[in-house]
């Protein structure tokens, strides 16, 4: 830098004639710059009589350089002006003190902008009609930048953007009433709710929950399961810079219009306006009062595009639209230099770039003043729209994303209206490729499936019997099929062997039975016991019925009913083995054994709730433990003969649950006695005496 107090020296060489003593630097550059402007003004105005005399005019156009960016002087010829103004008469020539000096100058440019034409607007000099059309651009300047203004308060844009209460509600009703109905959820037993919130892209209900959830997540960089946002928020950092670029473009039309309106006060006025060669000698009381409001428009324009282009930016959550939409508003604050670089005749587009500036002198302590006025400026402009609109934004954001995908995603409910009861179904978390559902396995095996009969589906000849089939309860579905499968179809010796019609069927339910099961899919029966012991194993023990002990009279009771899976035709083929073997209770062993071992867990899944929880429990499991160590014999005793939690005597058995346990224990049960209770074999015969007779 270069101080005033000691400022540098330039030696000039002394021993030429003519050499002086050491003169300060900035002296010589001022003489030199002074040397320059009045050449260029005597080549200027040499040429200008030399293109009159030909017959001439040379027009020289200049592009503009004022689009939202700094403006910089330039000593390159290719930015300087077609003619450099020449200083006023009222002003010195004398160059910029250095820093220091009592005073210091700058020049006021009228920029490339209709409006500017008002104030040089000069009918004696340019044509009629190129006057009446720039006053008409200049009104369609207001209008156009007075619309955009109007539109931006408008509600569709003041309110544009998430409205974070309403949205809130939405959310919550959402939520309440149709995230978590049964009806949309998918193949995968995946709930709408999950699948909304984990970005699923398959969607088509509830799009603009998705859609919302993601903006939410992309605009904070949130993650699917996060709700707290880091430091570093990608859609909240580039709110920040884009309200900050539009609001400099903004302050820079601010600065504009007060240098401008600043520097038409020091012209003089007078009755009439008088134009001097490229510069305004005085400005008429009607032309200044012109001029003025034609500035303080451009400044209300101004100061209503700053406020409600803040706001919208600020509500704008989609980051791609938040790009758009700044640039949208950079446009409508050039719509003044388009329309002179485009429309401006170029009688008026001359006079203005030929236009002098105006020279203004600052006081010491103007630019400090301004440096921190503007820092103030700076900053409110960073920090007010944050506090304002951008952290209640993302705090409502987050509270949006809670209402819609916190805490629990994984259930389903639906209504029984018969009963006046909610029931509900946990779900999966998310579909996975590596675990699909059965009807997820059954659809991509059917879509890439050649020729030949569906692995897994059963189709249906009508529409109607599509829904009777898609309604039926797997009791009914017992009771339709007139034979029992394993014994009659599976077997090479049995009679339905490789059926055209029936084998098909039940191959496909055989394998969705055990792909439902979690296994492989399975071709025949063999092997299967195990899985038949589960409570859900109910379409195996339909067509396995031989394999899962329906057909059997001495196997654990658990299951073997028809609700349960076992067909009617097994169990007839059980109660016909029956009718040939002794009356007798059967020892304890390996089937005893097994009945106690699975009650809690068959108790369980009938009830939908983990039975050992019961109050009862203690009671139950008690009972349980007395009969398995007494066998049969504890049946005899009263305080044993119910199951504690369903109330369901033993002997008698449940339709929905278990066989009667007369089948194992008839002579415990009474099967022998007159009146013989429910569910006894017939192979226990009453005689007329009231006595029993074993075969």
């Amino acid at each position: 830098s270069i101080s005033a107090a000691e400022p540098p020296l330039l030696e000039l060489d002394a021993a030429r004639p003519g050499g002086t003593a050491a003169v300060p630097r900035w002296e010589f550059e001022a003489a030199v710059a002074r040397l320059e402007l009045r050449l260029q003004y005597l080549e200027a105005a040499t040429g200008s009589i030399r293109q009159k005399d030909a017959g001439i005019e040379v027009i020289e156009l200049t592009p503009s350089m004022e689009h939202c960016s700094p403006v910089f002087e330039s000593t390159s010829p290719h930015f300087q002006r077609a003619e450099e103004p020449e200083l006023r008469s009222d002003q010195s020539d004398e160059t910029e003190t250095p820093h220091g000096a009592e005073h210091s100058h700058d020049r006021v440019y009228f920029g490339e902008s209709v409006w500017n034409i008002p104030l040089v607007l000069d009918f004696s000099k340019v044509p009629v009609w190129d006057g009446l059309f720039s006053l008409i651009l200049l009104a369609v300047n207001l209008g156009m930048q007075a619309s955009f203004s109007g539109i931006l308060l408008s509600d569709d844009f003041a309110l544009a953007g998430v409205n974070v209460e309403e949205e809130v509600d939405n959310a919550r009703t959402w939520r309440q009433t149709i995230a978590h109905d049964w009806r949309y959820m998918d193949l995968s037993q995946t709930s709408l709710v999950s699948r909304v919130c984990s970005g699923d892209g398959a969607l088509i209900l509830s799009t603009p929950q998705a859609e919302l959830v993601n903006q939410i997540n992309s605009f904070l960089g949130l993650g699917t399961d996060d709700f707290q946002p880091g430091f570093l928020q990608p859609g909240i950092l580039l709110c920040m810079l884009c309200i900050l670029h539009w609001s400099l473009c903004v302050y820079r039309e601010f600065r504009s219009i007060w240098l401008a309106l600043e520097a038409v006060a020091f012209i003089p006025t007078s009755r009439q306006t008088k134009m001097g060669e490229n510069s305004i000698q005085s400005l008429s009381l009607v032309r200044f009062l012109f001029v003025f409001v034609t500035f303080v428009l451009r400044a209300i324009i101004a100061s209503i595009l700053l406020v409600a282009g803040i706001s919208w930016l600020a509500r704008t959550t989609s980051i791609t639209e938040l790009m758009l939409n700044a640039v949208a508003l950079n446009g409508i604050m050039d719509v003044d230099e388009l329309l002179f670089a485009g429309f401006t005749p170029v009688s008026v587009q001359r006079q203005i770039r030929k236009l002098k500036p105006i020279r203004m002198r600052y006081g010491p302590w103007r630019s400090q003043i301004e440096s921190f006025l503007l820092f103030l400026l700076l900053g409110a402009t960073m920090l007010v729209p944050y506090l304002v609109f951008l952290e209640p934004l993302g705090s409502g954001m987050v509270t949006i994303k809670w209402e819609m995908c916190g805490r629990n995603q994984t259930f389903v409910v639906a209504h029984n209206p018969d009963v006046q009861e909610i029931v509900g179904f946990v779900t999966r978390s998310g579909r996975s490729d590596e675990d699909l559902s059965l009807s997820e396995v059954a659809v991509n095996t059917h879509t890439f499936q050649v020729e030949g009969p569906s692995q897994y589906i059963h189709f249906a000849a009508s529409l109607q019997i599509f829904d009777q089939l898609r309604l039926t309860s797997l009791a009914d579905a017992a009771g339709m099929l007139p034979f029992c499968p394993e014994t009659e179809a599976f077997h090479r010796d049995s009679p339905l062997y490789l059926d055209p019609l029936i084998t098909p069927i039940l191959h496909s339910r055989l394998r969705s039975a055990t792909v439902a099961l979690g296994e492989a899919p399975a071709e025949s029966c063999a092997g299967l016991e195990e899985l038949c012991r589960r409570p859900d194993a109910r379409m195996l023990r339909l067509i396995c019925g031989q394999t899962c002990g329906c057909t059997d009279p001495y196997a654990s009771p658990w299951h073997k009913v028809q609700s349960q899976g076992c067909s009617d035709l097994c169990s007839t083929r059980a109660e016909a083995a029956l009718e040939t073997l002794t009356c007798e209770d059967q020892p304890q062993g390996q089937v005893w054994e097994e009945i106690w071992e699975s009650y809690a867990g068959s108790l369980s899944s009938y009830y939908g709730q983990d039975a050992t929880q019961f109050t009862i429990w203690p009671w139950a499991a008690a009972v349980a433990q007395e009969l398995r160590v007494k066998g049969c014999v504890g049946l005899q005793r009263t305080e044993l003969q119910q199951e504690v939690v369903s109330k369901v005597n033993w002997c008698h058995g449940s339709e929905t649950l278990f066989r009667p346990f007369s089948w194992l224990c008839p002579v415990s049960c009474g099967c022998l006695e007159h009146p013989q209770p429910p569910g006894c074999p017939g192979s226990c015969k009453v005689n007329n005496t009231g006595h029993g007779q074993r075969p």
